[in-house]
């Protein structure tokens, strides 16, 4: 019941008018599971052929989920996006043939470490909203409307033949709208920034034409079509990270309106739960709650933290002092007073 009420639709309320009782009764009958803890171990030895990675931030923090196209794969909870916290997330699992990402150095730079010889793909939607606050989707420029044109047709492309096409027009800009791009516009010494005295006249396209050239510089727009030796499903590669943010992140945050009155610790172990769920051989709730000993573990280990941080902060019951004082004595001395005179007379 508990666990049909935190991933279902259903209010606690609407849960307890079908049991025909109240919904304090729900919520005492359910203390005990908050304990449980569903388990967040990936098989360490499955290379898959493609891993999506994308953040979602939500009121507990900021959630890291990397996925196939049809199940979860891992997740993991932390403040922000950066290298430490993909590491993290990245940490238990075996490097894939192609990794998805949506371009945050932090992902970037947690596979580069991890994962050197992964291929990566940079999500094409990602990349085309990028072009599209430098040029806005109604661009007046005649470049403007160019470059954005060649990001759009950037998920038409299906094939080698029709990427080395999109490729080639990529370079016709540049040819075409290379003296336009780097005119300089002189600026008044009121506007100077340091020593520069001038910027970029058409800086926002001059900024959509590098993002594009410098994901095509890396490899990054059509490793998906050019699938490393030993996949599996080679058909089955994607360019975009649609089937994370649309399969799992959409529904994710709307389990996490309908809980929204949850405290954030609870709300988070909802959702670990829902990911749990999602993932491709999810165990019995029932049996991992008898593994935990029903929440007697977790409440155990919970009591020995607390106790260990009371003894730090206000000294222990065996008469040892405290680990983290303030370092001023506070107990009464005869000696303490106002001092007179001058060092070293």
């Amino acid at each position: 019941m508990f666990i049909t009420w935190i991933t279902g639709k259903k209010s606690l309320t609407e849960l307890a008018r079908d049991h025909r009782c109240h919904r304090n009764t729900l919520a005492r009958r359910f203390t005990w599971c908050w304990w449980i803890q569903p388990p967040t171990t990936p098989d360490a030895h499955r290379i898959y052929d493609q891993i999506f990675l994308d953040g979602t931030y939500l009121n507990g923090g900021c959630l890291l989920i990397a996925s196939t196209t049809d199940h979860v794969i891992s997740w993991h909870w932390c403040q922000k996006e950066n290298k430490a916290a993909y590491t993290a997330l990245l940490e238990p699992l075996a490097p894939p043939l192609i990794v998805v990402i949506d371009g945050g150095q932090g992902a970037y730079s947690a596979i580069k470490a991890l994962w050197p010889t992964t291929k990566i793909q940079r999500c094409l939607v990602h990349i085309q909203r990028n072009v599209r606050r430098n040029t806005t989707s109604r661009p007046r420029t005649d470049a403007g409307k160019a470059i954005y044109r060649i990001a759009l047709n950037l998920t038409k492309v299906t094939t080698p033949e029709q990427a080395a096409t999109w490729v080639t027009h990529l370079h016709d800009f540049n040819t075409v709208y290379r003296s336009y791009m780097d005119e300089k516009t002189y600026l008044p010494t009121t506007q100077r920034r340091g020593n520069k005295d001038w910027s970029f006249t058409h800086a926002r396209v001059r900024k959509a034409y590098s993002q594009l050239e410098y994901a095509y510089k890396r490899g990054f727009l059509f490793t998906w079509l050019q699938p490393p030796h030993g996949s599996v499903e080679p058909k089955k590669l994607a360019s975009t990270t649609n089937a994370l943010e649309g399969g799992f992140n959409a529904p994710l945050k709307h389990q996490a309106r309908l809980h929204r009155g949850l405290p954030i610790h609870r709300q988070r172990i909802a959702l670990d739960w829902w990911l749990y769920l999602q993932t491709q051989a999810p165990d019995d709730p029932v049996r991992i709650a008898g593994h935990q000993q029903w929440g007697q573990h977790a409440r155990q280990l919970a009591a020995t933290v607390l106790e260990t941080e009371i003894g730090n902060i206000h000294g222990h019951d065996d008469g040892r002092p405290a680990t983290y004082d303030t370092a001023i004595d506070s107990t009464y001395s005869h000696s303490m007073g106002i001092r007179q005179g001058s060092v070293g007379r």
